[in-house]
């Protein structure tokens, strides 16, 4: 019933003109009615109380707060190849600029970086961000040569506008380092900060606008991207009242992806953020609880949530958490065999069931991890040269690394053979660890 209702919401909805008044694309439509659906989903799952706080934020460029950007930056590469949507390209260009995209909300916008062949010969970035692939209507952004990077000639530009922005919203923007014409890094411009008082703790509060698009008010929805880039924007809340905003991968962290519950000592609060950031509104919430299963396994284990993140540890039969959707950025997972103890380390965020699981009201959700193990390896050629790489998948599909410890140590590089289809062993060794 819920997916035929989610159907006919997404059926009523084709050829709706977005909020903003600008049509849509169908993978932005999609996009939006999903988060709707769940934000909505969420809200039936908690019992809000009254008003416990509401605060005003001040916006504030970010660059001097290094900690907000640890999580949230994209890292874009960079093409030769003009892309087809490019119709014309500054007159300044050399004959091979390179491209680059960057994420912004829910689209893709379509950059250029060169150094100009006028002089005074400036490295130059320009964004599309009307996407109509002409840059002559852009702002013209001059790098920065950034000294201290030795091993690349990095250029620092900054802050991009992304955008004129939506009605009652100012644009979107990022700061953007280019290491030698290959590589951009992208972090957020703006930040909103400001304090609130819960729970009889005054804590310095920051909201970050880590999607590029202006608004303040996008919360994570599940699966990650990647452990340092959830998709959305991101909460800082100095929890612990040092004045600074500290970033973990456990469950310690004061900087995460906004989610629609924080919790603060035993309580947790639900958050209404206005979408230009400037206001957010606290109220006691109660969520409706569920279990997650892992059958007993001894686990290390971080989940971002569309309602409120979570550290698990030990070896409990099962986890009690709010009813919501989770994904795992990381898993640390122990196995003991033959009086050893073995230690596996997820490597990639997301990956298998573990990506993207839901717990339900009042039901146990069981999920089988770890051993038996599935090998998995991937070969990367370098000119003469073959790397190849291997991961454990274990039972939910999820990924740890070749890097395994016995009883604390690393345990000994495994051996591999290449053998031919006749059965000969055309070459054996020892895998290294890189």
């Amino acid at each position: 019933m819920a997916g035929l209702l989610a159907l006919l919401i997404c059926l009523s909805a084709l050829g709706q003109a977005s909020p903003a008044g600008t049509r849509e694309t169908a993978y932005q439509r999609l996009v939006r009615l999903r988060r709707e659906a769940k934000a909505h989903a969420t809200t039936e799952n908690l019992s809000l109380g009254p008003v416990a706080a509401t605060v005003s934020l001040k916006l504030t460029p970010i660059r001097g707060n290094a900690s907000l950007t640890l999580l949230g930056p994209q890292r874009r590469g960079t093409t030769a190849t003009r892309p087809p949507q490019i119709k014309s390209i500054p007159a300044d260009v050399p004959p091979e600029p390179v491209y680059f995209t960057v994420r912004v909300g829910d689209k893709d916008l379509t950059g250029i970086t060169y150094r100009s062949v006028r002089r005074p010969m400036p490295v130059k970035l320009f964004l599309d961000t009307d996407s109509d692939g002409v840059f002559s209507d852009e702002t013209q952004y001059v790098g920065t040569w950034q000294r201290i990077f030795k091993l690349t000639r990095t250029y620092y530009f900054g802050s991009v506008t992304t955008g004129p922005g939506i009605p009652g919203v100012k644009a979107g923007a990022f700061n953007a380092q280019c290491s030698d014409g290959k590589w951009l890094m992208c972090y957020p411009a703006f930040c909103r900060e400001g304090t609130v008082s819960l729970e009889g703790r005054t804590c310095k509060l920051a909201l970050v606008d880590a999607d590029f698009d202006g608004r303040y008010d996008g919360a994570f929805v599940p699966p990650a991207r990647g452990r340092r880039e959830p998709g959305c924007d991101i909460l800082a809340l100095d929890l612990d009242g040092d004045g600074k905003f500290r970033f973990h991968d456990d469950g310690s962290s004061e900087i995460v992806p906004l989610s629609r519950l924080v919790k603060v000592g035993a309580c947790h609060y639900d958050m209404e953020v206005a979408r230009d950031g400037s206001v957010v509104t606290f109220r006691r919430a109660t969520p409706e609880y569920g279990t997650l299963d892992l059958g007993g396994a001894d686990v290390k284990m971080t989940l971002w949530s569309d309602v409120a993140h979570q550290f698990l540890r030990g070896s409990r039969g099962t986890w009690r958490l709010p009813a919501g959707r989770y994904a795992t950025l990381a898993l640390e997972l122990n196995e003991e065999n033959s009086g050893a103890l073995w230690t596996f380390e997820m490597g990639k965020a997301g990956a298998g069931s573990l990506g993207d699981f839901e717990i339900r009201p009042g039901e146990s959700t069981a999920v089988k991890i770890g051993p038996p193990f599935q090998v998995r390896a991937s070969l990367r050629r370098y000119s003469q040269n073959v790397s190849i790489t291997f991961d454990l998948e274990g039972q939910a599909g999820e990924r740890y690394r070749s890097l395994v410890k016995k009883n604390g140590a690393e345990a000994p590089e495994p051996s591999f053979k290449i053998v031919d289809r006749s059965g000969r062993v055309a070459h054996s060794g020892r895998f290294e660890y890189g």
